[in-house]
């Protein structure tokens, strides 16, 4: 854990799901205008990351101010063993819950699914597992930036990782979100490539580039 005198950081519990949830249930950078008009996409948002908190807990951290969650670092150890509970639990609850009507008015899932479509033509540069096996998500509440939470986020993960003898981590930033891009490169992570790729907004297709970052820990 570590103090400030604006806000602290700790180990993920319980009680901090719904918090979590609410920060990872944000598209403001890709798809603002399709949640404004769809405020329910925000319900398959942070269902579609609810791996981190309900299957690895002890891999997220969260930031504490004023006795609220504005910060939440999601982590995964091994990154191919959460992409085995993504396919074999989230994406099968996914379906399940657009099924029964919890996300309201499927329509907006059509450019979700024509983006994933896309991807299929996208050619993704090979990240070696064996160096950078762990990877991570930061989300901060706006008003909450650039205030030094997200690196203290980054310090407690990367501590947790050294203690349990994990090689390395890398992560993954789009051009949507300049301010992490930079962010990660001020921390002088190691650069592991980029790519391009075609996502639909719910309006129009954009171009997204999509830089990825790594630091070994051994």
């Amino acid at each position: 854990m570590r103090d400030d005198p604006e806000f602290i950081t700790r180990p993920y519990r319980t009680v901090d799901r719904r918090a979590v949830r609410a920060i990872y249930g944000s598209d403001e950078f890709a798809r603002p205008q399709l949640q404004r008009k769809v405020p329910r996409m925000g319900e398959y948002l942070a269902d579609s990351m609810s791996h981190y908190t309900d299957y690895e807990p002890e891999s997220v951290f969260v930031a504490e101010a004023q006795g609220e969650v504005v910060g939440a670092l999601l982590g995964a150890v091994d990154t191919a063993r959460c992409e085995g509970v993504y396919r074999r639990h989230i994406r099968p609850l996914l379906l399940r819950r657009c099924l029964a009507g919890a996300y309201g008015w499927p329509g907006w899932l059509l450019p979700v699914l024509r983006t994933e479509w896309a991807s299929r033509r996208t050619v993704y540069p090979e990240v070696d597992l064996r160096q950078y096996p762990a990877h991570l998500h930061i989300g901060i509440l706006p008003v909450w930036r650039r205030r030094g939470i997200g690196t203290a986020l980054m310090a407690c993960y990367e501590e947790a990782l050294r203690q349990r003898g994990v090689a390395g981590f890398h992560l993954y930033a789009s051009s949507f979100h300049p301010l992490g891009v930079a962010f990660y490169r001020k921390l002088r992570l190691e650069n592991l490539g980029q790519f391009e790729w075609r996502l639909h907004d719910g309006f129009q297709w954009q171009r997204v580039t999509e830089h990825i970052f790594g630091l070994r820990l051994g």
